[in-house]
């Protein structure tokens, strides 16, 4: 019933609705854009009453293909959720499946319009923009395919060099420049120091600096203490913990990205993500829309379109396009809707997912 390929296949009867969405949906599809499915299906009320949380959402391994059930439709509408707000609104050509069910939710859709609505239109915006720059860096700073390893976040204070003759005391020198292998030594924790450890040269009888990524530190007799004694170690575990996280995004992102998408900036023509600044400018447009006209835009056409598509295909410098979206964010702030109510109504969302939810429970009995 809740299956990814039976809600495809239209087979399952709790499928609601599903879109073709995204850049088809907006109108800025090119040759070279994905295909994202958007759809809502519907949960019986009594699975809410166990203990376990039924499904609230079905997706591909990418997210371009989703399913939301329609709780959890209602609950992100009632949040003012951009994303989940324009199914509400979608062109018909783009409508693959639809039902009386959510006939019924579209026909209470402007119980879902508000300035908080506005405002997150705005917010999801500023986060498109962040996200253009720093998927810059990523095109700009490739990552090796090996992941970091924890010796070249490690610095040493060679016994020596604790009080060298005419040279400044304790100064760490990175273990790659060093030559130093941390399999011949052993440690101990250095009191009141965190990150530091002593180290004890024991060569082939030594166990090793690291066992299983992490510093295993030893026991170390009496009279070894000066006799085996080679110096201070400094690993900076959470700089390589974060550095092991920003090698898996990078190269996720690697995997899965668009490649015609990147090509501008990886011959230099850009200095961002033009598609993420152009959904900056869609999403501000949109919510200019909800304070004028009570509702987002979804299909762009005319000047507007234009716009979107000029700043899709980098006909933009990035500080004009910054100027575009403080523009439209001003003219936001200073037109102010009455009409529009602060945020949801959520009593009366509550009662509309029942309403709904017990007339699909009907038809299906």
């Amino acid at each position: 019933m809740y299956s990814l390929e039976s809600l495809l296949a239209h087979d399952s009867p709790a499928l609601l609705f599903e879109c073709i969405g995204g850049s088809h949906a907006y109108g800025t599809a090119t040759a070279e854009s994905d295909q994202d499915i958007r759809g809502i299906f519907a949960v019986p009320g009594r699975a809410y009453m166990g203990l376990n949380s039924p499904v609230s959402q079905i997706a591909d391994a990418r997210n371009d293909i989703v399913f939301y059930s329609l709780r959890r439709v209602v609950e992100l509408l009632a949040g003012a959720n951009p994303n989940v707000l324009e199914l509400l609104f979608m062109p018909a050509d783009c409508v693959r499946w639809t039902s009386p069910e959510m006939r019924m939710l579209i026909e209470h859709r402007h119980l879902f319009i508000s300035r908080q609505s506005v405002q997150t239109h705005l917010g999801y915006a500023i986060s498109q923009i962040k996200k253009a720059r720093g998927q810059n860096k990523w095109v700009n700073q490739p990552r090796p395919e090996q992941p970091p390893v924890k010796e070249d976040f490690c610095h040493i204070v060679p016994r020596e060099h604790l009080l060298p003759e005419r040279q400044p005391p304790c100064r760490p020198i990175p273990l790659s420049t060093l030559g130093w292998n941390l399999t011949e030594f052993h440690a101990s924790r250095l009191e009141h120091a965190r990150d530091g450890y002593r180290l004890y040269r024991y060569g082939a009888h030594a166990r090793g600096v690291f066992r299983e990524d992490m510093i295993a530190c030893e026991s170390i007799p009496l009279e070894h203490e000066s006799s085996h004694f080679s110096g201070l170690l400094f690993f900076n575990e959470q700089a390589w913990k974060q550095a092991l996280v920003d090698h898996q995004n990078y190269w996720t992102w690697r995997r899965e990205r668009n490649e015609a998408r990147w090509r501008q900036q990886e011959t230099g023509e850009l200095d961002y993500d033009a598609k993420n600044l152009m959904h900056t400018i869609r999403l501000l447009l949109s919510g200019e829309s909800i304070l004028t006209r009570g509702e987002p835009i979804i299909r762009f056409d005319g000047e507007n379109l234009r716009l979107l598509m000029d700043v899709r295909r980098g006909r933009f410098q990035y500080d004009e396009i910054m100027a575009m979206a403080q523009n439209i964010s001003a003219r936001c702030e200073m037109h102010a809707n009455p009409d529009l109510p602060l945020n949801v109504d959520a009593v009366a969302a509550d009662r509309l997912l029942q309403q709904i939810t017990a007339q699909w429970e009907t038809r299906q009995s």
